[in-house]
């Protein structure tokens, strides 16, 4: 239900806030004041596009803010919200920021979300019906829930039964399409799987060998390199060359010249024992450098061996487009697949078996829907067109399409759509095909008397659904409308005295001029000022007859008498 609602900077309003209620709420007002801008900020806050046109002259930003509370006991809400991360709140807070820039932002409690969810959360909370276009039954999946709905015990036993046997049914599928969809193809995957397997454990591969190969590689291709260094390293180091000394001669010099001296200064020690320590450590060096050099060998055999293993590695890697430890993983995913598959073929024929026996519950389940549906759509029809009869729409037929799936549904095997033609000798045709406004919207507050009790939507929009009609119509209007605000939150723009006589709650709009610009004001009416405003609805004159007649209109809520 809308519990409240505020306007910053919209069209004509600075800043406007309304409280609605249970029940019946009608906003009044003479034609200009604002009152269809009310309902296009509910579009907007149930998801319809936004225009910088909407800002109001002279802001940067428009602001709309609603609160909600949430329908409880609704699957499909609950799975809505908790699939956006919405969490399920005591209220729900929906704004839209509107700016001149371009830059709209929807918010769902604080969380700024895509104008997708705010469209999929409005539809479980607020029903439009009239000039705009946010109506659930222009949306033909809707019908054949609507339609369910609708349905009696039965009917409801039936449903529940055939989405068990369909369920079972697609998970008997899901098994067997994963063992393969028959013998032969089955016996394929085997093969591929083996080929696979033996071909990858053939190759003996392992990221240490990978490795080892690569780093030899490095080697050989810069071997002139390596040796040509540790050479010089080694002969400066340690042997000498051409006639020049060694690092560790020249050393052993030093030391030699600073033994004597340390029986003079025994500070000099330390520096003997540090020269002698580097002189052993690159003594050590030289020994190694040696043997190093002597390690390294080179042959064309080697080099073309190490290339051809790595080729091994490069090939499989790019067939397998992995690292040599996600292909031998693949390798053991390949042997387990064909384990599996070695034991499948029992399995598959009892799956077989069993597919085809619940094939046959489905098809036996859906055509007891079928009938069950077809039972229930003329009752709705009946309910409807007799409610159409009462809203002025005299003759006006209601049926229901059904078209034969190819392929059952998890929702049966038809698609049920709801027809209507206002003129008798005329073919029905598709709700979203209804040209008239005030046609559509009181087919949809036939629909909605009719549903009332099964309908989950708490909250019905209705914009100047009086427009074209008056004498008793307009009074069957007020009515149906009334008894529907006893199981709905009903909100509705309306220019008819009648039906503002029957809500229980009515909000004034008008324009004030001030400082030279118009913004729309609202006021909730009660006792004497009601009053007046119902006469005003009348005939404008104020006079004490039309008071009365006003009068006699409120009366009318309150004894619930045409």
């Amino acid at each position: 239900m809308l519990l409240y609602l505020n306007l910053q900077n919209f069209a004509l309003i600075d800043n406007l806030s309304l409280d609605f209620f249970p029940g019946f709420n009608v906003l009044t007002g003479e034609t200009g004041a604002g009152k269809s801008i009310i309902v296009g900020a509910l579009g907007l806050i149930l998801g319809e596009r936004a225009s910088a046109e909407q800002v109001r002259t002279g802001s940067e930003q428009a602001f709309i803010e609603a609160v909600f509370s949430p329908p409880r006991g609704y699957p499909a809400f609950e799975m809505m919200m908790a699939e956006n991360g919405l969490p399920l709140d005591e209220e729900i807070i929906i704004s839209r920021e509107i700016s001149l820039s371009g830059r709209n932002l929807c918010r769902i409690n604080g969380k700024v979300v895509p104008l997708v969810t705010l469209k999929n959360l409005g539809s479980f909370l607020v029903d439009m019906h009239g000039q705009h276009s946010h109506q659930s039954l222009l949306k033909t999946e809707q019908h054949l829930f609507l339609l369910d709905d609708f349905g009696d015990a039965e009917h409801a036993r039936q449903i529940i039964l055939y989405r068990e046997v369909f369920s079972r049914w697609k998970k008997a599928l899901g098994k067997l399409s994963s063992l393969g969809k028959n013998t032969d193809e089955r016996a394929k995957q085997q093969e591929l799987l083996k080929y696979q397997y033996e071909e990858i454990m053939a190759a003996s591969l392992s990221e240490e060998e990978e490795k080892s190969l690569g780093r030899r590689l490095a080697i050989l291709d810069n071997l002139e390199k390596i040796l040509l260094t540790v050479h010089k390293a080694y002969t400066d180091i340690y042997s000498g060359s051409n006639g020049n000394l060694s690092i560790i001669d020249r050393l052993n010099m030093l030391i030699d010249e600073f033994s004597p001296l340390q029986k003079i200064d025994p500070r000099l020690e330390n520096y003997v024992n540090l020269l002698s320590g580097v002189s052993a450590t690159l003594s050590e060096l030289g020994h190694d450098l040696y043997d190093y050099q002597g390690s390294l060998s080179y042959s064309p055999e080697e080099r073309g061996d190490i290339e051809n293993r790595l080729e091994v590695y490069y090939r499989l890697k790019r067939k397998y487009r992995a690292a040599v430890k996600e292909i031998l993983s693949l390798a053991e995913d390949c042997r387990e697949q064909m384990e599996t598959l070695k034991d499948s073929e029992e399995e598959a024929l009892s799956l077989e078996k069993e597919c085809s026996e619940l094939a046959l519950q489905v098809k036996e389940a859906a055509g007891r829907l079928y009938e069950l549906r077809k039972a229930t759509a003329l009752r709705l029809t009946a309910g409807v067109e007799s409610v159409l009869g009462d809203l002025g729409i005299e003759g006006g037929i209601f049926s229901v399409s059904f078209q034969a799936l190819q392929t059952p549904s998890a929702t049966g095997a038809e698609e049920v759509e709801f027809l209507f033609s206002a003129n008798p000798g005329e073919d029905p045709k598709p709700l979203a095909k209804i040209i008239s406004a005030g046609e559509m919207a009181r087919v949809m507050l036939a629909l909605k008397s009719i549903l009332a009790e099964q309908d989950r939507i708490s909250t019905l929009v209705f914009d100047e659904i009086d427009s074209g009609i008056g004498g008793k119509t307009i009074q069957q209007v007020a009515q149906k409308m009334a008894e529907l605000g006893r199981k709905h939150q009903i909100i509705c723009v309306t220019h008819s005295p009648h039906l503002a006589g029957r809500a229980d709650h009515q909000y004034h709009l008008f324009k004030e001029v001030r400082k030279g610009r118009s913004t729309t004001k609202a006021k909730r009416l009660q006792g004497e000022e009601r009053l007046l405003e119902i006469a005003r609805m009348l005939d404008g004159s104020g006079s004490e007859i039309t008071k009365k007649h006003a009068a006699e209109l409120l009366k009318r809520k309150t004894i619930g008498d045409d």
